[in-house]
């Protein structure tokens, strides 16, 4: 068990100061007590210590970074004890650089069953793909919030046919 933070978009120090206080907030961390909050995280870095998270009590901001792909494949429940914006427990927004082909382009969420309060916002994600063949519907629990799932990635691949229209990847292992 690990905290969470409280930053929203501010951060303190560079790129390389912010991937250091992420990497020690969270390496080895499988609950996260609060909020999981990535921003400003530059492609070059090892994100494979998020691998071990697999719940989050509060919300999971990721905005302004320019990897390519979240190690959060064993994450299975958001809590939503506490919103981003007063209402968002998953917000993902400009994940990109606009002058590099560096951007996430996979959440990769395949495990995550449970969105218990709080709604969904994706938006302006330059090359994410696969954020529109999620049925954010069966994940969220509070049938009063409206996925906000707009401007993201064009000309992804389809979802493999086994998968029904629905996954977080092209592959046969990603459907949801």
């Amino acid at each position: 068990v690990c905290a969470g933070t409280l930053n929203g978009l501010s951060v303190t120090g560079d790129a390389q100061h912010q991937y250091q206080t992420l990497h020690k907030m969270y390496n080895n961390c499988e609950i996260v007590m609060g909020n999981l909050e990535i921003v400003l995280i530059d492609h070059t870095q090892d994100l494979s210590f998020l691998q071990t998270i697999r719940e989050v009590t509060g919300y999971i901001l990721i905005a302004m970074n320019v990897f390519a792909a979240l190690p959060l494949q064993n994450l299975r429940v958001i809590r939503g004890t506490q919103f981003y914006e007063d209402k968002f427990a998953l917000f993902v927004l400009l994940n990109y650089n606009p002058n590099t082909t560096h951007a996430l382009r996979q959440l990769g969420l395949n495990q995550l069953t449970e969105i218990l309060a709080g709604g969904v916002y994706i938006e302006k994600n330059a090359q994410l793909c696969h954020v529109d063949t999620v049925e954010w519907r069966d994940i969220m629990r509070d049938p009063r919030q409206e996925p906000l799932v707009r401007d993201n990635g064009r000309g992804c691949a389809p979802c493999h046919e086994s998968c029904g229209g629905h996954c977080w990847g092209p592959g046969p292992e990603d459907c949801q």
